[in-house]
């Protein structure tokens, strides 16, 4: 793992485990970072657009997906940057033209770039995790899942504001205040992923938070068509 990466996720555990909901005075707001907290603050509104219905979302994907395919095996000999950069604008701007909304396509094209160069970095990082999803690619559902787990995109969600009072991890937050709700830090809470901090693509995950469903679906569409094939061309 890059230091950057294992040196956030350290602060990430420091606040879980010390100071769960955590007053930052430089971003004016209140840091949040256990699985549960997180998960009731992403119920509330954050002023974004809200995400597509899960049937819009499924009509483009099916329609983006051979773009993304035949785009994936034209970048097969590029290098990561490069692959995870091109694929992912492929992707976001297929997936915009299908469903027809374009409050979608600057963060479908993060969320996606990202997870691509995150999970390519992960893996690299673990050949042995490497080597499962290369040798057994019906593993390629749960792997995807697992990998935006362990290193999400887009790590801090939109901020919220407080409509009332709200308890979180034993502390009152009053009404009116900030909250930042750190998904990345969330992912990798022990009580609901037991052994977070260890990729394990047969783990299986289920709750997986995310920024926005709507672009970390495109994301989970992208990988799961491009990762393994990635994986088999490297390793040539």
């Amino acid at each position: 793992m890059h230091s950057s990466t294992a040196e956030r996720h350290a602060r990430f555990r420091l606040l879980r485990e010390r100071s769960p909901v955590h007053f930052d005075a430089d971003i004016g707001g209140w840091c949040i970072t256990r699985y549960d907290d997180v998960l009731r603050v992403l119920d509330l509104d954050s002023g974004a657009p809200q995400p597509l219905p899960k049937r819009a979302i499924a009509n483009a994907l099916k329609l983006a997906r051979p773009v993304i395919t035949l785009s994936t095996l034209e970048l097969l000999d590029a290098d990561d940057a490069t692959f995870a950069q091109s694929l992912a604008a492929t992707a976001a701007e297929a997936f915009t033209l299908a469903h027809g909304v374009e409050a979608f396509a600057a963060t479908a094209l993060r969320t996606t770039q990202e997870f691509l160069t995150n999970a390519l970095g992960a893996l690299q990082e673990h050949p042995g995790q490497a080597a499962l999803l290369r040798n057994t690619p019906e593993l390629a559902g749960d792997a995807v899942e697992e990998l935006l787990r362990f290193d999400t995109p887009i790590a801090v969600a939109p901020a919220r504001r407080t409509p009332a009072p709200v308890v979180l991890s034993g502390r009152t937050v009053e009404a009116g205040e900030v909250l930042l709700p750190f998904v990345a830090a969330a992912n990798r809470c022990s009580v609901k992923f037991p052994g977070g901090d260890r990729l394990d693509l047969r783990r299986k995950p289920v709750g997986v938070l995310s920024s926005c469903p709507t672009s970390a679906a495109l994301a989970r569409v992208t990988g799961e068509i491009s990762l393994v094939r990635r994986l088999r061309a490297t390793a040539r």
